[in-house]
């Protein structure tokens, strides 16, 4: 064989096998790319749960289960979806968070439910979006819109069902392995009702609101406030502060505070057992 024909084949070879090789590229590279826009999308929806977390559950609360009476939840795109139409909004409900997030809201659209920052004179929500004077960027705020809507797969009917089967779960096993500690107890009673997105109780999981008064230390910080001259509210004694300022919250707002932010109604939807035991995990909190 000439050196001709040699050239000749090996260039047929090595044309086939780059056909071949683009064939194979060519059928997998739509895998290649769907999974590394997963991949690319798994991980922004994952820096909005930071960004969510660091900014938004004083208000919006754990998990984004909303605040009673502050702040509604957010959890659901079904129920996400459903609100952009209530109000109108012309897109999609991921357009609808991102405007809403970006310039705040002025005033609050269900005040009867939820107040937002208006008892302090602000707007019901602060902008957060940088073009508005706010601290967070368009591709922050399209990443907390995707970490919202990432929570699709439950309504909160349907979680607070698994809730109530992780609770009941969780009771067989104190049950098995002896009855949980005051803390435990009042801590879910507080996580339950979204008292961390309000108050702050140092080194507790999910206490971290700032919106109401810190309770770190309400041991010891009750007995001043009954002293305090402005309090009119009828305790004469730590335990009983704290049991009023569950369930009359308005009977003495800390200086510095809005009234009528806390839920009124926590003497009727709490049982006794419930208010008795934050009594006492609080008053020893010193």
């Amino acid at each position: 064989m000439s050196m001709v024909r040699v050239q000749i084949t090996l260039g047929i070879l090595l044309t086939i096998v780059g056909l071949l090789v683009v064939a194979w590229v060519g059928v997998n590279e739509p895998k290649r790319m769907e999974e590394a826009t997963a991949s690319w999308e798994a991980r922004r929806i994952e820096y909005g749960a930071e960004l969510f977390e660091r900014n938004c559950t004083s208000c919006h609360g754990v998990d984004a289960q909303g605040t009673p009476g502050l702040a509604p939840p957010l959890n659901s795109r079904e129920l996400l979806e459903q609100r952009a139409a209530e109000m109108g909004w012309p897109g999609d409900a991921f357009g609808y968070i991102v405007k809403t997030v970006e310039g705040g809201r002025l005033i609050s659209s269900r005040p009867d439910q939820y107040v937002g920052n208006m008892p302090k004179g602000d707007m019901a929500m602060p902008p957060w979006g940088e073009q508005f004077g706010g601290p967070l960027t368009q591709f922050d705020i399209e990443n907390i819109a995707l970490f919202l809507l990432n929570f699709e797969e439950f309504t909160p009917e349907q979680q607070a069902m698994i809730e109530a089967a992780q609770q009941t779960e969780a009771g067989g096993e104190e049950a098995a392995g002896g009855e949980a500690s005051l803390e435990e107890r009042a801590v879910q009673i507080m996580v339950n009702n979204g008292c961390g997105g309000c108050h702050t109780i140092q080194g507790v999981a999910g206490m971290v609101g700032a919106v109401g008064p810190e309770l770190t230390k309400i041991g010891a910080v009750a007995a001043e406030r009954i002293a305090d001259p402005n309090y009119a509210g009828e305790a004469t004694t730590p335990e009983e502060y704290i049991h009023e300022s569950i369930v009359n919250p308005n009977a003495f707002v800390v200086e510095g505070f809005p009234a009528n932010v806390m839920p009124q109604n926590f003497g009727e939807t709490l049982s006794e057992e419930d208010i008795n035991t934050l009594v006492e995990y609080l008053s020893s909190l010193k």
